[in-house]
């Protein structure tokens, strides 16, 4: 468009007259545009696929990347591990602090487990206060000890919420494929 945003259109047409050598002389048509159409779509598949307050992947997607991971694991002979984090006290958090401010302590934990791990590795909201996480080609049992280490002191800094600061641990589970 004129204004820089993009459309989606969906052109129809035929021709409906030719020349001896039939070479198209005149065509009619219709251009329609479908941007409510698709904005819905995407709408549609963000929220069958994603975790409304966080963002991550939700249970559905997880599935899908995990075993993706594990057909890439299998083929490549690369190890894979899945880790299960519950925060601890969470619940004393949202009950003493309120549904606002435990949600956002679940929006900030989640960006600091993004952030431990490799853009390749997924995250993802299990509901509550717990997720899960993909680690694929982990190469070695230290570097997953490493990754963890990381994830728990992260999540064991300070979280500030407005004016209240908050101190919450995790609880971790692994599996390694």
């Amino acid at each position: 468009c004129k204004d820089g945003s993009w459309k989606w259109v969906l052109t129809r047409g035929m021709v409906i007259s030719r020349d001896a050598q039939g070479l198209p002389l005149r065509m009619i048509g219709t251009h329609t545009d479908i941007s409510d159409r698709k904005n819905a779509e995407a709408l549609v598949l963000k929220q069958a696929h994603f975790d409304a307050l966080t963002g991550l992947p939700n249970r559905c997607l997880l599935r899908q990347r995990l075993d993706s991971a594990i057909q890439r694991s299998q083929q490549l002979g690369q190890q894979l591990a899945v880790l299960f984090i519950d925060l601890d006290d969470f619940k004393e958090v949202n009950d003493t602090l309120g549904h606002d401010n435990g949600d956002l302590l679940l929006v900030l934990a989640a960006q600091r487990i993004l952030d431990c791990v490799a853009t390749n590795d997924t995250v993802a909201r299990m509901g509550g206060d717990e997720f899960t996480v993909v680690l694929c080609d982990t190469h070695s049992t230290q570097n997953i000890e490493g990754i963890l280490h990381r994830i728990l002191t992260s999540l064991a800094s300070v979280f500030q919420l407005g004016n209240e600061q908050v101190f919450v641990s995790a609880s971790i589970g692994v599996a390694q494929f």
